[in-house]
């Protein structure tokens, strides 16, 4: 008997051993036809070239090497002109299914006040039908979940994905402010952990704003597109919310696209010459009043079942797939500890440091991937002010100045437009705030010349740097 016990034991601490010595199974990038080829229209570069910028490509640095195989399912709300269902890249298992409604007994069986609400609803015809007339919808799920299984087709970022598919935008891409504060609210009602929203409007309103707060209370983080009309989005629609991560888009040198909307900025993300899911019967760029475009111009494939397009309503969905992936790979992220590792994991391009065309930079997955959870590093400048510091007039610099592992913040000033022989001034406070008191630079510094670049460099103790920078005239 005790020797049968022993070697129980003994088994026993062997598979253990073996369990702690067996290596986690991690996610193998996908071998779909158009996310491994080139050329498909015509182009030298490859077909979703806009992936591989943000790190998912087939390399063995793939950040998708970087998510456990057994990654849960995460419910990402489409808020858009739909979804057409049927397409071949399109996985039925990737689309949210309601687990408290019978399908099809017309009964509102979980009391949410929408009665067979399996897939998501439709807030303009008020039914449980959303399907995508318009293409837009169907163009953005296929970036963030465009089904790997389809061998043929695309690839999705997040093959974890669950979209809820909610219809709060036309056939002509226009909506009403009501169908959106609605669908956020239902979203955030029934379960979503992150939000699309490729839309917006010239203000947000009231209803938006307060459905926008309560989304943000209840733990979702939404994603919105910046907008393409080229301009600051200080009161442009619910992307000018400091509740969400507003997108910018950038090209293939990484310089923001001259249609990208700008200033209250988060991140960017590849928006030129995407290629995504065709929902039936459709052609998005008909669509778009004054665009230069022949019907049918940009299909591709003999099936004719993709499709290319431009704009800050495709960046935002790489976005959104990130942030999703990120969730099911570790659930336990909060919308502000997601929102802050992709701010703070963002590979700085365009002019240095955190701006109002890119924000804190292009998507890393990689580095956000890697990121701990409790991970952040913020630098920004909001403005400057003449005070008197002890009988002497200074420059007072307010902004933000803050890492979850602060190791040093200074001040520093140049001379003239792009810099590159910067002056210490002085280390500047540990600032939280957006708009807290960095410190004050002694107005003598500023002699010999009437324009100047103020910038706070904040260093984190994994030795990472950010920056931001504000230019000064005098006189």
């Amino acid at each position: 008997m005790r020797r049968i016990v022993a070697t129980l034991f003994t088994v026993v601490c062997l598979m253990l051993m073996a369990e702690r010595a067996w290596p986690q199974a991690m996610l193998e990038p996908p071998t779909n036809k158009y996310f491994v080829s080139t050329g498909s229209w015509g182009q030298k570069y490859p077909d979703q070239w806009a992936l591989q910028r943000i790190g998912f490509d087939s390399s063995p640095d793939s950040a998708w090497r970087l998510v456990k195989a057994n990654a849960q399912p995460v419910v990402v709300a489409l808020i858009d002109s739909g979804l057409d269902w049927n397409h071949r890249n399109i996985d039925w298992d990737t689309i949210w299914k309601n687990p408290k409604e019978v399908a099809g007994n017309g009964i509102d069986d979980d009391k949410n006040g929408y009665v067979d609400d399996i897939v998501g609803w439709d807030f303009l015809d008020n039914d449980n039908r959303p399907w995508d007339y318009s293409g837009h919808g169907t163009f953005i799920a296929g970036i963030i979940a465009g089904s790997w299984k389809d061998k043929d087709g695309i690839a999705g970022i997040n093959p974890f994905a669950r979209l809820m598919v909610l219809k709060a935008v036309n056939n002509f891409g226009h909506t009403r402010a009501s169908y959106l504060a609605e669908a956020i609210a239902y979203a955030a009602d029934n379960g979503a952990r992150v939000i699309n929203l490729s839309v917006g409007d010239k203000e947000i309103t009231p209803v938006e704003q307060a459905a926008v707060d309560y989304a943000y209370s209840k733990g979702v983080l939404i994603v919105a597109a910046a907008g393409n009309e080229g301009v600051e989005i200080s009161n442009y629609g619910i992307a000018s919310s400091d509740k969400v991560l507003a997108v910018a888009s950038t090209g293939f040198d990484d310089e923001r696209l001259v249609f990208s909307n700008w200033g209250k900025i988060s991140v960017a993300a590849p928006g030129l010459d995407i290629l995504s899911l065709r929902a039936r019967r459709t052609d998005i760029m008909l669509d778009i009043e004054g665009a230069k475009y022949t019907a049918g111009a940009a299909y591709v494939g003999t099936d004719k079942r993709y499709y290319r397009a431009s704009g800050t309503s495709f960046s935002a969905p790489m976005v959104s797939g990130l942030a999703s992936l990120m969730l099911a790979n570790d659930p336990s992220l909060t919308n502000r500890q997601l929102m802050q590792i992709i701010k703070s994991t963002a590979r700085d391009v365009g002019v240095p440091g955190v701006d109002q065309y890119t924000g804190y930079g292009i998507i890393d997955a990689r580095a956000a991937l890697k990121a701990p959870k409790d991970y952040f590093l913020f630098a920004g400048i909001s403005r400057v002010e003449v005070v008197q510091n002890s009988g002497k007039q200074a420059v007072r610099v307010h902004g933000t100045a803050d890492a979850n592992a602060l190791k040093s913040a200074r001040l520093e000033i140049a001379r003239g437009d792009a810099p590159t022989n910067w002056t210490p001034v002085g280390m500047a406070k540990k600032s939280p705030g957006a708009d807290d008191v960095l410190g004050d630079i002694p107005a003598t510094a500023f002699k010999g010349a009437t324009n100047w670049e103020i910038r706070v460099v904040v260093t984190h103790n994994d030795g990472s740097v950010r920056e931001a920078r504000f230019n000064l005239k005098l006189g």
